[in-house]
C-alpha cells in the first residue's frame, strides 16, 4: 500500500476487527414495503473533545456512537461543514436525511465508503451509485432509476431508515443489515453477523460518523492546497478484505471539509 502525501498523513486511532466466515450481500426474503416513522429525537449539545486527546473516533467514541439508538441522537440540519465535493449532492443527502429521519451525517459516512461520493460507481456485486443500491434494494424502495443521485439517495436513506426502524433504532445493527441483509443480523440472533467485512464494515462506518461528530476533528483539519483537491478526491476506500488503518478529515482551500481513508 503506497503511503499518503504528507499532507493527509494525520493518523486516526484503530480498533481490533474479530475475524469470521464467509459474506454475503444484501438480503431479499422480507416483504417490500417502507415503514416510516416520526422522529422523536431531541437535540443536544456535542460533547468536545479536550485537546492533547486525538481527534479521532477513538475506541471509547466508536462505541458511544454506536451504543445509543437514532432516536438518542441528535439530527444534524446540515453535513457541519462537509462536502462530498458536489453542493447538489450535499443538498440531496441533508434534505433525504430530515425527510426520513436519518442523520445525514450518518448518510455521508456511509456514501464515503460504499462509493467515496462518486455517482456512477458499481461493486464487482452489481451494486450502483452514490449508496451502492444493489438492484433488489432499489425496487423494493421506489428507486425507478438506480444512476439518478437523487432516487439512489433517497433509496439508500429509506432503506437506512427501514433498517433502524427493523433493529429498534439500533445504529450498528441498522449499519451490518445495510451491507449483508437484515436476514444475516437476524440470523444471529439480532447481532452482527461474523463475517469479516461485516464488522469491518460496521467499525468504519461507526469510525466515521464519530470523527465528523466531534468538533475538534475540523478544527486542526490540514487544509490541502488547490492542486491536491483532486488526489484527495480520487482516494478510494481501502477494500473491506483489508484493515483500514485510519480515516480522517481535510480542509478545502474554501473552507469544508472532506475525508480522507488510509
Amino acid at each position: 500500500m503506497k503511503k499518503l502525501p504528507l499532507f493527509i498523513a494525520l493518523l486516526v486511532s484503530s480498533a481490533t476487527v474479530a475475524a469470521g466466515q464467509g459474506y454475503r450481500a444484501d438480503n431479499f426474503d422480507f416483504a417490500t414495503g417502507i415503514t416510516l416513522k416520526t422522529s422523536s429525537i431531541q437535540t443536544s449539545p456535542s460533547k468536545r473533545t479536550k485537546r492533547g486527546a486525538h481527534h479521532s473516533a477513538s475506541a471509547s467514541s466508536i462505541n458511544a456512537i454506536i451504543d445509543q439508538k437514532m432516536s438518542d441522537i441528535s439530527i444534524s440540519n446540515s453535513l457541519s461543514g462537509y462536502t462530498t465535493g458536489n453542493a447538489t449532492i450535499d443538498s440531496l443527502i441533508v434534505d433525504s436525511g430530515r425527510r426520513n429521519a436519518v442523520d445525514p451525517l450518518l448518510l455521508y459516512s456511509i456514501m464515503h465508503q460504499e462509493s467515496t461520493f462518486k455517482p456512477r460507481a458499481m461493486s464487482h456485486k452489481g451494486a450502483r451509485g452514490l449508496m451502492q443500491l444493489m438492484p433488489g434494494t432499489a425496487a423494493r424502495f421506489g428507486v425507478n432509476s438506480i444512476w439518478d443521485p437523487k432516487q439512489n439517495i433517497e433509496g439508500g436513506t429509506r432503506y437506512m431508515r427501514w433498517l433502524l426502524d427493523k433493529f429498534d433504532g439500533n445504529v450498528n445493527l441498522a449499519l451490518a443489515g445495510y451491507n449483508a441483509g437484515e436476514g444475516a443480523v437476524m440470523k444471529y440472533g439480532n447481532s452482527i453477523p461474523p463475517y469479516r467485512e461485516t464488522q469491518e464494515y460496521v467499525r468504519r462506518i461507526s469510525k466515521r460518523y464519530a470523527l465528523i461528530r466531534d468538533p475538534y476533528a475540523a478544527s486542526i483539519a490540514n487544509t490541502v492546497r488547490r492542486d491536491q483537491i483532486a488526489a484527495v478526491q480520487r482516494k478510494e476506500s481501502t477494500p473491506l478484505t483489508m484493515y483500514e488503518r485510519s480515516v480522517f478529515a481535510v480542509r478545502t482551500p474554501d473552507g469544508r471539509l472532506q475525508l480522507v481513508s488510509q
